[in-house]
């Protein structure tokens, strides 16, 4: 082992290194818990009677050894066309390891295997692009996936690193993903790699007679919110109602509004916005309804991978929806047909003028966009979510610090290097 400290970059991680005591939470997953005063009870049959809008017969209870209580969400019936809009799990690093046969030593190689797999899983675009040289999420070094479709964090005191897809990644993944990635999942937990899906966002888009700002809030009203029928009478036990945006101006209603019902740090979290308003179409009919589920006290089974539908229906306002029509092929056409229309409004109100006059004096529209378009061959961001750049995957760059060792067979609390014998890293 003192062969490989040796080797090592003093001011690389080496797995196993002691970081700095920090919060006792990280990603909804309670890391530490005070030692309780007595035996926890044996589990009751009684429903679980706690204040925090669960609904009794819409989730199972589960104790747990040490006497927490776990909720895991039954299955619920939805005619809704669905999707996966965000997901955010960890995994533990050993297990991992053991899966990949110990060809890993450092995190650089961990975070050119994971993006090997991402790009097998998700397809062409989803390899590592770079690391950060930060940590995120109580990680000590962080990597973005392709043209920020997600992000790869390693570093955990707890030895777990952690993968999070985004809406883009979602949107832009093969049709097969979520299959993928649920029988690779699957495979780490034969691993042990005891894995937790620590975040999930479900969505619907409705591109017509999609639920507005005005049937939400006489939902709300109407109670279509509470998910425990006994508080049906108590309003102060009903679950907190936010309206953002401006819904008293013309200028605010084309901005568009949010109608949003619980709080961020809730296991539920159910927003209804207009999207094509939010991507800069004042005029747009795009209403988008999303759900967002954490694991503070909630154990999200693995199956919202391959049902997402399964687990949309989490208030009774869900159900009574209409069916919606969005397809993922015509959720890309209306971001890309938005988001130009929006760029050229950009350009007309902030210099419109400025090109009218132009126009006239330069001797051809070609001679005057080449005068004025960017030297710089680069996507703005607006734009750059359509068409994702092309980019070198990490596990396809070329490695650098390659550092040989006496005997590659000698193992270690480390475990392997890789086949070659060698620690590698990679260029940022």
């Amino acid at each position: 082992m003192s062969k490989l400290k040796r080797c090592a970059d003093d001011a690389r991680y080496v797995r196993g290194m002691q970081l700095p005591s920090r919060s006792v939470s990280e990603d909804g997953q309670l890391q530490g818990r005070a030692a309780p005063a007595k035996k926890a009870p044996a589990p009751s049959a009684e429903p679980l009677q706690a204040n925090r809008g669960v609904h009794d017969q819409e989730y199972i209870t589960l104790v747990l050894a040490d006497g927490a209580v776990k909720q895991v969400p039954k299955r619920q019936a939805s005619n809704s066309n669905v999707f996966l809009d965000w997901l955010t799990f960890t995994v533990n690093v050993d297990a991992f390891l053991r899966f990949n046969g110990y060809k890993a030593f450092t995190d650089d190689d961990i975070a050119g295997a994971i993006s090997a797999l991402m790009q097998d899983m998700f397809g062409e675009g989803f390899g590592i692009s770079k690391k950060n040289g930060f940590g995120m999420h109580f990680h000590r070094e962080s990597f973005v996936i392709g043209d920020k479709m997600g992000i790869f964090c390693i570093g955990h005191r707890n030895n777990r690193f952690l993968v999070s897809i985004s809406g883009d990644g979602w949107l832009n993944a093969n049709a097969n993903a979520a299959k993928k990635l649920h029988a690779f999942l699957n495979q780490l937990n034969e691993h042990g790699g005891d894995v937790r899906i620590s975040r999930v966002d479900i969505a619907a888009d409705y591109y017509s007679d999609g639920p507005t700002h005005a049937e939400f809030e006489e939902a709300y009203h109407r109670g279509d919110f509470v998910r425990q029928q006994r508080h049906i009478n108590s309003k102060d036990a009903w679950p907190n109602y936010q309206v953002y945006g401006c819904i008293h101006t013309n200028r605010g209603i084309q901005a568009g509004i949010t109608d949003a019902i619980g709080v961020r740090t809730s296991d539920l979290y159910l927003r209804r916005y207009d999207k094509g308003r939010q991507l800069g179409d004042p005029n747009s009919a795009w209403v988008r309804v999303e759900l967002e589920i954490k694991n503070k006290d909630t154990i999200i089974p693995l199956d919202v991978l391959l049902h997402p539908e399964a687990f949309f229906c989490q208030y009774p306002w869900l159900r009574n929806l209409r069916d919606s029509t969005a397809e993922k092929m015509e959720t890309k056409k209306q971001r890309a047909e938005i988001t130009v229309e929006a760029s050229k409004k950009i350009i007309k109100v902030q210099f419109g003028k400025y090109l009218r006059v132009l126009r006239g004096l330069a001797e051809s529209d070609e001679d005057l966009i080449n005068q004025l378009q960017s030297d710089e061959d680069v996507w703005p961001p607006r734009l750059a979510k359509v068409a994702p750049q092309p980019f070198v995957p990490m596990h396809k760059q070329p490695a650098t610090n390659i550092y040989k060792f006496d005997n590659e067979l000698t193992t270690s609390d480390d475990g392997y290097t890789d086949d070659s014998g060698c620690y590698r890293s990679y260029e940022n």
